[in-house]
């Protein structure tokens, strides 16, 4: 069961930042996500936990400057805080939702990387993350080092050369690399990055139904995304509501038409109206 009053929260603070032309609030944004899948969540409460991280780690601190600062952090978190990579489960929905991340001290990249930031971002040191394939990392504050830190593996430091070579253990080789896998995300990007995530793990757990709201709260971020519509509807098929399923998947091919997959999308069209007609 998900609580529609989050979805319509998530909405409006959505709402909100566009017509005053601000950036998402990231743990706030998250943590409305987390709530749309468990009404106990008290994102206030949460947000107080955060403040607390940020509190111990600002007062252990060895000194003020970012590299003491950004140090004490990562001891607060991943040291005595115990934060860690989900190695066993990784693709359980609960690593995506930052409620459970916080309880549990356990998630994946991105999750991680947003306590990080966040509890960064409270002592003084904004943090950028850095959506890199595959992984999440994010970008030491110093401006003038090219470092950055794996949450995902206990705040490992890292820099461009261990970012490349990151990515090309997880493709084997495979991916060429770019260097605009370093461009740091907004956290507009990031959130939608979050439910993405969301959206292929309960998918993947046949979640069928929660799946679709994560859907909706990301096209209440991108409404023009296209293939929200496709993936939509593919949804709506597994749950042999054809109507439905139908009216995206041809909403979709009249956004995209050239799209790689619009042949299969239009015979899956086609299959999809001769199972409604049996």
């Amino acid at each position: 069961m998900t609580s529609s009053a989050a979805v319509s929260q998530f909405a409006e603070l959505i709402a909100t930042c566009d017509a005053e032309a601000r950036e998402l609030p990231l743990d706030q944004s998250c943590l409305l996500i987390s709530a749309v899948y468990d009404e106990s969540v008290d994102v206030e409460k949460h947000l107080s936990r955060l403040d607390h991280f940020a509190a111990t780690a600002h007062a252990t601190a060895a000194g003020t400057d970012s590299y003491a600062m950004i140090g004490s952090v990562l001891r607060t978190l991943f040291g005595d805080g115990g934060f860690r990579g989900n190695d066993r489960t990784y693709d359980e929905p609960a690593n995506s939702l930052l409620s459970s991340v916080i309880k549990r001290r356990v998630g994946i990249p991105i999750t991680l990387s947003i306590v990080l930031m966040e509890v960064s971002r409270r002592v003084g040191l904004p943090l950028e993350g850095v959506g890199l394939p595959g992984h999440f990392v994010v970008r030491f504050p110093d401006p003038t080092s090219r470092l950055y830190i794996d949450p995902f593996r206990s705040g490992a430091i890292l820099d461009t050369v261990g970012c490349v070579e990151l990515v090309e253990r997880i493709y084997h080789r495979r991916l060429t690399w770019r260097d605009d896998f370093l461009a740091p995300l907004t956290s507009r990007a990031i959130v939608k990055r979050v439910l993405l995530n969301l959206k292929n793990s309960l998918s993947q757990a046949k979640d069928y139904a929660a799946a679709l709201v994560a859907i909706q709260l990301r096209m209440t971020l991108d409404p023009h995304d296209a293939t929200e519509l496709r993936d939509r509807g593919i949804l709506f098929a597994r749950l042999r509501r054809y109507d439905r399923a139908i009216d995206d998947l041809e909403a979709y091919l009249q956004r995209s038409p050239d799209a790689g997959d619009s042949e299969h999308i239009r015979n899956t069209v086609q299959y999809l109206r001769q199972e409604r007609n049996l």
